[in-house]
């Protein structure tokens, strides 16, 4: 397989791990007609040895069906990839399959960049086994556009050493996740409880989730923020005041995104972080013994029930003017059939998409991963609306609620108010 890095842009995802990725759509007697001796592939990214030879399977095992055609693999970084996209919809010079975060799909298909997948989805039978709301996430008005190749959700990761000398266990309740955070903190004096990150949206939204609050509803034909009700007030309440009131988290945490929390929590200056499966690697490059001394619990909600969590990840989609359309859903399905997309989810420390794999017995009894997987089990979307991302990434309207609360600026009132407004104002703009 030959590869060219580099040209175009999840974001960190995610986000933040945080992601393109394509699929094909409908088909047609002139694909019979067209030059399949290539197929172009956009991965995000910069790609790497790992994933490389994982492509090189694929297209290997690909091959046994289409011999005669090359996979050309183009390595995109995330924060090229919408540049890159919209030249493509302007001069028609677009891939065949491509990679996408899945909090993009629907906003690339409004703009008419993806293949419609609806007709494949349903006549392929590994396909029934998606999680639902990862194959959801990826429709607009009822049809479908991307297919889920590979997710992972928030968990808290911890010091087990440091629980065991403060005396406490993984909480349960956000008034034990507080009790455990000060108990750490007065045995470590030199560290804090917490590694917020205060200005991400996503390990919110768990917390949002399980106090009985939505982010946004559809009512008719308009969107109504959930963050002026008592519900969602009080988890603001309960996010800021980690760092206004009981100070289990500085106050630079205000402005620290997921990959700050991670840093501080694997350098040895806190006893928990929010964090996805997917940073175990980068934990461990920063410091090569953590894994001797951590373990994982599931976000804790108010009651005692664990807090849902968003899926975030990537999708595959077919670029809408490929003339390959049959060609890449072939290849397609090859990479994400249950065995490869167990291979290379796992080898990210991400999941696979299918319900089956998720729950099997591989996660149970890892130390890590058990947290993770039950979680998975356990998620909720984001507003479905293409004008999601400019609320979360272009406007980033939650963040900036918390981190203004988190530095006094303004009041829960204030901020919540303003942020219900201010993402309406987004979500219902003509």
């Amino acid at each position: 397989m030959r590869t060219w890095r580099g040209l175009v842009p999840f974001t960190a995802v995610a986000a933040s791990a945080a992601m393109l990725l394509s699929g094909c759509g409908g088909g047609s007697d002139a694909d019979k007609a067209v030059d399949n001796s290539k197929l172009t592939v956009w991965m995000m990214g910069d790609g790497g040895a790992a994933q490389t030879a994982f492509l090189d399977g694929v297209e290997t095992e690909f091959k046994q069906k289409h011999p005669g055609t090359d996979v050309v693999v183009q390595y995109i970084p995330w924060l090229e990839a919408p540049k890159k996209f919209q030249a493509a919809l302007a001069g028609g010079d677009g891939p065949d399959v491509t990679e996408l975060g899945n909090t993009e799909t629907q906003g690339w298909a409004e703009q008419e960049a993806l293949a419609d997948l609806t007709g494949r989805m349903g006549s392929w039978s590994e396909g029934k086994d998606i999680l639902p709301d990862l194959v959801k996430n990826a429709q607009l008005d009822g049809k479908q556009y991307g297919v889920p190749w590979y997710a992972g959700v928030r968990a808290m990761y911890y010091r087990t050493d440091w629980f065991a000398e403060a005396g406490v266990k993984p909480p349960t309740t956000w008034d034990e996740l507080i009790a455990a955070a000060k108990a750490v903190q007065a045995k470590k004096p030199n560290t804090y409880g917490i590694a917020l990150p205060g200005n991400s949206e996503l390990p919110f939204y768990s917390l949002l989730w399980s106090a009985g609050a939505e982010i946004a509803t559809k009512d008719g034909d308009a969107w109504k923020s959930g963050y002026n009700t008592p519900e969602a007030k009080r988890a603001v309440t309960f996010w800021t005041e980690l760092v206004t009131k009981h100070k289990v988290a500085p106050p630079a945490a205000a402005g620290w995104n997921e990959l700050d929390a991670r840093t501080q929590f694997a350098t040895g200056k806190a006893a928990m972080a929010f964090a996805g499966s997917w940073q175990q690697g980068a934990m461990k490059k920063d410091n090569p013994d953590i894994e001797k001394v951590w373990g994982t619990f599931p976000i804790p909600g108010p009651d005692g029930k664990p807090a849902p969590a968003f899926a975030g990840g990537s999708d595959v989609a077919i670029w809408k003017d490929s003339k390959r359309q049959d060609l890449a859903w072939d290849y397609l399905t090859v990479l994400l059939k249950k065995e490869n997309d167990q291979k290379f989810a796992s080898s990210l420390g991400f999941f696979p998409v299918y319900s089956d794999l998720v729950a099997g017995g591989s996660y149970r009894n890892d130390k890590i991963m058990a947290a993770f997987a039950a979680t998975m089990q356990n998620t909720k979307l984001t507003p479905m609306t293409p004008k999601w991302v400019e609320v979360s990434r272009t406007k980033t309207v939650t963040q900036a609620m918390n981190s203004s609360v988190m530095k006094g600026q303004k009041t829960v009132e204030q901020a919540t108010a303003e942020a219900a407004t201010e993402m309406e104002s987004i979500l219902n703009a003509k």
